[in-house]
């Protein structure tokens, strides 16, 4: 939940100064003369808020006002016009998005969704609004009485807490409960009609029977599969089945790690019958090389044996001139032949490898021949017997287990269907009780007495006389003194009471609550207290409640406006507090809230 004070508010008029009042986060007070302005910030911050309409100060010139509200050090601007439904806003706050909102609840986009969020609500629902449980939306405005007391008010005789429309009590219990527990109002429907009850009847009545009908259909079906014999006994059949499968998928696993080691051999083989290939190639290559070298040297040796003749005869048989002779030519061919002879044996040598290599590579193919048609064997006997037989006896099983369901979810529906036809045969015979709705009893058991408890505290601070005894009614909603109404005391005394009622809820509320108020704002809180001739220090009253209020600023923000006759002494220079001294002299202080107009 974001927690966000009133930073400040602001007047504007054309030709006209801005009027701003800066707020503590804690505590603020403003006090003054009448006719300051005092109440009129009050009105402005309420209008602000969403409220109907603003009184004008007649010829004072301000016609705008904004309200700056922090949440989290983030700024968010509200500005809304004299006799104007809409309110602009301008935020830094990554929840809440800029725009023009409508104080229209009714419209899809209003300021009652924006100010729901900085509370931490985010969702639009519906509350109880009476004892039928009929619902209406969540709003701000249907709580927002009990954060804000004007001056009107202070003196109510009936509970502060309470809306001044009675209509609304209800409506506005339902608020505070969700505040307290966010309570879920779902389980709460509103009283159905006798048309609604009998739709409701035919309906239910219809999807029981459709379901029936369906089920019965279901069943029918599974009847007339192939697989499926009424004559079985389903329990026995589907253990059979499942020794069956059992064993078939051990058969499967077994035929498949066969299968993987054939692969691998067959994998194993081809790689040495590629490697032999290569092999044979490199022969064959070396095979022809060394033919070659052969022939060629032979080419040599016999050429040089025909030239060795024709010089024997010392004369040449072209020119008949003599020849030189030597040893030359006899080194030559010899040498030749040598090598002939060397790479004849190398050429054997290689004819037998290869002969040898191609022997391997007849037997490698001879062996992959009969190992794929192994593999082929296996893989048939998985493809085309293991698995169909598999998944046939998964169907039966499947089958068998389905009927098995659905004859129970037909003994369940049967059932259902005679208690539900005799729950209707017993509707029409006697009057349905109705509900209602009692949002008292939905608070917690020890509520009145933490109420009491902190009224109790207060009353113990401002120094309330004994033996008078304060106790919180939930009758009245309301504080009681000596077991009679509060208003028995007179109307000082009702202002001081309510004030008291209202600051007890603020404690309890920032104690327990899941949904926290961050502020309250008291209009004249002591408004008309006199004591008289009773043995009641006033004194003792009104510096023990502003003590209180010094003392409490951690709770949540709390505005204070008060007439300046009735302010007690206050440590002003507490940093937590703010304090405003509206002098209605224009010659001394600050005349009044407007800059201005001077009432």
């Amino acid at each position: 939940m974001s927690k966000f004070y009133i930073k400040k508010l602001t007047a504007y008029g054309e030709n006209k100064k801005e009027s701003s009042i800066e707020f503590s986060p804690y505590l603020t007070i403003i006090c003054g003369a009448s006719n300051t302005g005092k109440t009129y910030i009050f009105k402005c911050i309420k209008y602000l808020f969403g409220s109907d309409k603003l009184e004008i100060k007649v010829n004072s010139g301000y016609t705008k006002f904004s309200m700056v509200l922090c949440v989290n050090n983030n700024d968010i601007t509200f500005t809304r016009e004299i006799n104007s439904s809409d309110i602009e806003v301008i935020s830094n706050y990554k929840d809440i998005e800029n725009g023009i909102y409508s104080t229209d609840y009714e419209k899809e986009n209003n300021i009652n969704s924006i100010y729901l969020r900085l509370f931490g609500i985010y969702e639009d629902f519906k509350v109880p609004y009476n004892r039928n449980c009929e619902m209406k939306r969540f709003t701000l405005r249907m709580f927002l009485h009990m954060l804000m007391i004007n001056e009107k008010e202070i003196e109510r005789d009936l509970s502060i807490v309470l809306p001044k429309e009675t209509t609304n009590k209800t409506y506005f219990l339902s608020h505070l409960l969700y505040l307290l527990y966010e309570t879920d109002f779902s389980v709460y429907d509103p009283e159905d009609s006798e048309k609604t009850k009998r739709i409701k009847k035919a309906a239910i009545s219809k999807y029981i029977n459709d379901k029936l009908f369906a089920l019965k259909e279901r069943s029918e079906a599974l009847k007339s599969n192939p697989s499926f014999n009424p004559n079985y006994d389903i329990d026995k059949e589907l253990q059979l089945l499942t020794v069956r499968l059992n064993y078939i998928e051990t058969q499967l696993n077994e035929t498949f790690i066969n299968g993987q080691a054939l692969l691998k051999d067959i994998t194993e083989r081809n790689e040495r019958l590629n490697e032999c290939n290569i092999l044979l190639n490199r022969y064959i290559s070396l095979e022809s090389q060394f033919t070659s070298d052969i022939q060629r040297l032979t080419f040599i040796s016999e050429s040089s044996s025909i030239l060795k003749d024709e010089t024997e005869s010392n004369k040449c048989p072209h020119c008949n001139q003599t020849l030189s002779t030597n040893n030359e030519f006899d080194v030559n061919i010899d040498t030749i032949n040598a090598e002939i002879y060397r790479i004849t044996s190398q050429l054997d040598g290689l004819m037998e490898i290869k002969n040898e290599l191609l022997e391997e590579i007849d037997t490698l193919n001879d062996s992959l021949n009969e190992l794929q048609q192994k593999k082929n064997e296996v893989d048939t006997l998985i493809n085309t017997v293991l698995k169909p037989e598999k998944r046939d006896i998964e169907n039966k099983i499947n089958t068998f287990k389905e009927y098995i369901s659905v004859q129970s979810e037909l003994k369940t529906l049967e059932s259902f269907d005679r208690q539900w036809n005799d729950d209707l045969e017993d509707l029409n015979k006697k009057q349905q009780k109705k509900t209602s709705y009692n949002p008292f009893e939905l608070f917690n058991i020890g509520f009145i007495n933490d109420i009491t408890r902190e009224i109790q505290t207060i009353l113990k601070v401002c120094d309330h006389p004994r033996p008078t005894s304060a106790s919180f009614s939930m009758r009245s909603f309301d504080i009681e003194i000596n077991n009679n109404p509060k208003s028995t005391n007179g109307k000082g005394f009702t202002a001081f009471y309510n004030t008291t009622l209202v600051l007890a809820f603020r404690k309890y509320l920032y104690e327990t609550a899941r949904i926290k108020p961050p502020f309250y704002i008291i209009d004249t809180p002591l408004l008309g207290l006199d004591v008289g001739h009773t043995h009641v220090n006033k004194n003792n009253l009104t510096q023990g409640i502003y003590n209180f209020f010094v003392n409490s600023v951690n709770q949540s923000q709390l505005i204070i406006i008060e007439n300046e006759k009735d302010m007690p002494n206050i440590n002003i220079n507490n940093p937590k507090i703010k304090y405003y001294d509206f002098t209605h002299d224009e010659d001394e202080g600050r005349y009044g809230f407007l800059l201005d107009f001077k009432d």
